[in-house]
């Protein structure tokens, strides 16, 4: 089986803050993915703060997390703009039934959001002889 991420992007219409929703699993392999997508969250928008919310994600590798935020902390360009929201820890029981009815729900609206995303039309290719 393999471990993925899945990853949202949302950016407040006044460009204060951006978030990435990740979901799936988070490995130390993986985790290496996430780092264009907050740099390029700083690049479109210097002045906001981007908030990495780690707290609907399946799988959390804790040496993955450990990777990330060495990673954040020796970025120039991330450094103190960058926020990362992870569980504190793992829950155990009734406590883990209803975190993860949570994020089965959160999971579904991140789809839902993702299917409304404005999608390009595709351009007619010019060929060589036109």
């Amino acid at each position: 089986m393999q471990r993925k991420i899945s990853v949202l992007v949302e950016v407040d219409l006044d460009g204060r803050y951006v978030r990435v929703d990740v979901t799936g699993a988070v490995t130390a392999v993986n985790q290496q993915g996430l780092h264009p997508v907050l740099r390029r969250a700083r690049t479109m928008l210097p002045a906001a703060t981007v908030r990495l919310d780690l707290s609907c994600v399946r799988d959390l590798d804790p040496h993955a997390l450990d990777l990330l935020r060495e990673a954040v902390e020796q970025d120039p360009g991330l450094g103190d703009a960058v926020e990362i929201l992870a569980p504190e820890r793992i829950p155990s029981g009734a406590a883990a039934t209803a975190l993860d009815a949570r994020r089965r729900l959160r999971h579904g609206i991140l789809q839902r959001r993702a299917g409304e995303l404005p999608v390009p039309l595709p351009q007619p290719a010019l060929s060589a002889a036109s």
